[in-house]
């Protein structure tokens, strides 16, 4: 299976267990990535039954990046 970064535009490949690529994930503050960590369940992007708290989790992060990269297209997949 084939999974992107969740970064808005980033097509590197990363693991489908990683929510995306090492530069983008840093670009992140600790917070954000720890909750993402905290409320990711194991197998999930296999089952594709993500945590309620993921999802919000995610969307807290395309937010942040929406905020702090304004220049970015939201070209979030929805996916995760």
């Amino acid at each position: 299976m084939s999974h992107t970064c969740h970064w808005p535009g980033c097509s590197k490949e990363v693991p489908p267990a990683m929510w995306g690529c090492k530069p983008h994930w840093f670009r992140l503050p600790r917070g954000l990535r720890n909750r993402i960590w905290a409320t990711y369940r194991p197998r999930q992007e296999i089952t594709k039954t993500p945590s309620a708290g993921y999802i919000q989790a995610a969307k807290d992060v395309q937010a942040w990046i929406a905020e702090n990269y304004p220049g970015l297209a939201d070209t979030s997949r929805g996916d995760t």
